[in-house]
């Protein structure tokens, strides 16, 4: 309770730190404008002829052929210029827009309002060189022209620093990046998420903001960044929606993908439903491992072949209906089910001391989860500024159940012998999440954040493993059975504060987390208190802002995600299995980065991800048997990633898009506290080449690229893959069809581990991973005006992300 009362404290003691800091910008600002008498300031509003605001227009004062001032619209559509009183001419410009010009004699007491018409053509004569992405506090912010005529991962790939490869998204290559749409979580993933992204198109999409490091508002545990995506609003009455249809085939593989989703506004009313699914009746894999022993009569080589049939479905309704003009409530509710049904079968080759011994396993394992979700939220806006009040409510639960048989044959030149077990494991999870936020815009540039969150997670696990004897009874081993039951809470505040002036730009605040932890099962406990402070600075060289230097700071923590903590054993071969660590200490980051910024796009960012106690992969022999070897998860004392990223989007023609993300990371690695760093070198690159062509068409090429990649005391060797996808818009927009083959040149996975008796090597490989060809037919479709697709805010993205399995 004391430490309860402690956040309590620094949360209170930070936001009365902002008030008087509020206090002090107030003052100078009285004083700043004392000092700007005799000159006037111009202000004025930019929209379209359908009353729309238009963001980001470039405004330019001119006397003669002079430039006098200039300034860039805001996300309101609002920009002022200061200038002597006098007569001058305005050109005001944005990408998709005609440019506008207009004679003004100074000074103008009342604001002006400005009205751009859509260009049905590429600007040719520029002023200034107009922009649609700006760095603002701690974001990139791309504002989307609906004339782009572009789909949501056509924008994406152009953000900066974002990477789309065939299966994920992700900022700067860095693994975890979470997905909002008007603030919701989206919880899709793979080839899901990419589809629902293909079918927003840039009419319906207001802005893009890219955030390389989460702000105190999100849980410290957000990692990888995060990527906002607002939509446009459309208050009037209507539906809209999508259904799309794909299909994975390869030899190996056999995939479907069916989604739907629409949204409707009817009166005060809007409302939301989504279904979705990933359907594999097969999926093959196999494995070739081998193992080198110091001594040359010891000889092993294993061969496992895999076919898993698996199903996922989900499905999603929500509603948010609008009290009045400032408040609103809303509700949503998810179910998730997930199945898969495996058989494996191994062989392996043993010889030991000179002594040969052969196996042969048949496994089957079948695994069942079921996720029901449900959110309310109550939204207050304090005023016409965007101060905003959110108070939000989260509950999940998951259960899951496995089934596993294994049967294994040992033949050696005294006879043979078989074994026989089977193993049952039960899970249940339970989270409950309570947050409010609130949100105040003090002044024009420069708002307050605070907030509070509790969550409550509970974790009751369970298996029961048994052995079938020669008489045909099952008996249970005590030794592979477990039962686990873990509890979590946890109490976050934050306060942060943000704002402009003049050439500079900041995002600061504070988050504090006490968490206490306890496995009743093994009767031990532990309790923490945290502070996780972020802090963004940019500056601008110049009034335009095509040079810019960001500097970014902000500490973070990874908790164990579920599945590591179980030690559920899961055999994958008669000489290898995977198990769990219930005793994973959370791992801390902090995060520290350095950005150039050359018009608006062009980024190289050198910084550094320093971590303590990392949760790694670990290959290790078992105790009982040295020739079983076994994968494990365990905390690396010290893990240093230095990196430099460069970011370089290309145009050369109007019809090609060239976008090229490359990553140098020098990894030190101390895997205990007594252990001296371990140096190694990596390099990551993914490159997207986008080729609009008359007719509706659209060709993409894509490349991605990995180096030799260290985790513990194993490796993974270098992977490259190619691929290249077409679509085809028909029926007035209305169809997008795809068409596209993944990893052309069909290259596989390997990976090495090193134990203290000998050096492990396999090569593996499955139908997802290999060369697949994919298509995909999407509908998109209307009645009545576009209806903006309002969204409910969720209050435990990143903690519903540990339930993930693996």
């Amino acid at each position: 309770m004391r430490r309860v009362l402690f956040i309590l404290y620094v949360f209170i003691w930070v936001c009365g730190c902002v008030e008087a800091r509020t206090i002090i910008v107030e003052v100078g600002n009285i004083r700043g404008s004392q000092d700007i008498l005799g000159r006037t300031v111009y202000k004025a509003h930019v929209s379209d002829a359908e009353g729309n605001v238009v963001e980001y227009a470039t405004a330019v004062l001119l006397s003669g052929e002079k430039q006098v001032g200039g300034a860039v619209a805001n996300s309101d559509g609002d920009f002022s210029i200061e200038a002597e009183a006098g007569k001058y001419r305005l050109v005001v410009q944005c990408l998709g827009y005609e440019p506008l010009r207009k004679e003004l004699i100074l000074p103008i007491k009342q604001r002006d309002s400005l009205i751009l018409d859509l260009s049905s053509h590429a600007l040719k004569e520029v002023v200034v060189q107009a922009k649609n992405i700006e760095r603002k506090g701690d974001r990139f912010i791309m504002s989307v022209i609906p004339s782009a005529g572009k789909d949501g991962t056509e924008l994406l790939s152009q953000a900066p620093g974002v990477w789309l490869s065939d299966e994920t998204i992700s900022i700067n290559g860095a693994q975890g990046t979470s997905v909002f749409v008007d603030d919701r979580e989206i919880r899709l993933t793979g080839e899901e998420l990419l589809a629902y992204l293909r079918s927003l198109r840039s009419e319906d999409i207001k802005r893009i903001e890219v955030i390389p490091i989460a702000g105190v508002e999100y849980e410290a545990s957000t990692k990888g960044g995060v990527i906002k995506i607002s939509l446009r609003r459309r208050p009037d009455n209507g539906m809209q929606g999508y259904v799309s249809l794909g299909t994975s085939l390869s030899p190996s593989l056999q995939g479907y993908i069916p989604s739907a989703s629409v949204n409707a506004r009817v009166g005060k009313w809007s409302l939301d439903g989504a279904v979705s699914g990933t359907f594999t009746p097969r999926n093959k894999g196999e494995m070739n491992s081998s193992r080198e022993y110091g001594a040359e009569e010891n000889k092993f080589v294993s061969q496992s072949l895999y076919d898993t049939d698996s199903k996922y479905g989900n499905g999603r309704i929500g509603a948010i209906f609008e009290i009045d003009s400032l408040n609103s409530v809303g509700a949503e509710i998810e179910y998730i089910r997930q199945a898969s049904d495996g058989t494996s079968w191994s062989r392996t080759d043993l010889v030991k001391d000179a002594y040969p011994i052969k196996s042969t396993g048949n496994y089957r394992q079948k695994d069942d989860y079921n996720t029901f979700s449900a959110t309310v939220n109550y939204l207050r806006k304090m005023d016409e500024r965007g101060s905003m009040l959110k108070v939000i409510a989260d509950y999940v639960s998951k259960r899951s159940t496995g089934d596993n048989l294994h049967t294994i044959r040992y033949e050696q030149s005294g006879g043979s012998r078989d074994t026989v077990y089977r193993s049952n494991a039960a899970a249940d999870y339970d989270m409950a999440t309570t947050d409010i936020s609130f949100q105040k815009n003090l002044r024009k540039k420069m708002s307050l954040k605070i907030g509070a969150k509790y969550t409550y997670t509970l974790m009751d696990d369970h298996s029961l493993y048994e052995g079938l004897t020669a008489g045909g009874s099952w008996i249970p081993n005590e030794e592979y059975g477990y039962a686990l039951r873990y509890n979590e809470n946890i109490v976050g505040a934050y306060a942060s504060f943000s704002g402009e002036i003049k050439k500079w730009s900041f995002a600061a605040g504070v988050r504090a987390e006490y968490s206490k932890t306890s496995d009743r099962s093994e009767e031990f406990s532990r309790d923490y208190l945290d502070l996780f402070p972020n802090l963004s600075v940019t500056y601008a060289f110049d009034p335009f802002k095509r040079w810019m230097l960001v500097g970014q700071y902000a500490r973070n923590i990874e908790r164990p995600p579920f599945y590591t903590l179980n030690p559920n054993r899961i055999q994958s071969s008669d000489y290898s299995y995977q198990i769990g660590n219930p005793y994973l200490r959370p791992t801390y980051i902090n995060r520290f980065s350095v950005t150039l910024v050359y018009n608006y796009r062009y980024t190289l960012t050198v910084g550094g991800n320093l971590h303590h106690d990392l949760i790694r992969e670990f290959c290790k022999q078992d105790v009982a048997n040295p020739d079983v070897s076994y994968i494990t998860y365990e905390n690396h004392d010290r893990e240093n990633h230095w990196f430099v990223a460069l970011s370089l989007p290309y145009q050369p023609f109007t019809w090609c898009n060239l976008t090229g993300n490359f990553i140098g990371v020098r990894q030190d690695i101390r895997m205990t506290e007594s252990a001296s760093f371990s140096p190694h070198y990596l390099g990551f690159a993914n490159a997207i080449a986008t080729f609009t062509l008359p007719a509706g068409f659209t060709v993409e090429a894509r490349y991605n690229g990995t180096s030799r990649l260290y985790s513990g005391n194993s490796e993974i060797a270098p992977r490259h893959t190619v691929g290249v996808m077409a679509r085809k818009k028909l029926w007035n927009d209305k169809l997008l069809l795809a068409a596209s083959v993944d990893n052309i040149f069909n290259q596989g996975n390997e990976y090495a581990s090193t134990l203290d008796v000998y050096r492990s090597s396999s090569q593996y490989e499955n139908g997802l991973t290999g060369r697949v060809f994919k298509v995909t037919l999407t509908w998109n479709f209307n009645s009545g005006k576009k209806v903006k697709k309002s969204k409910i805010e969720t209050g435990s993205g990143s903690e519903r992300s540990r339930l993930n399995e693996k």
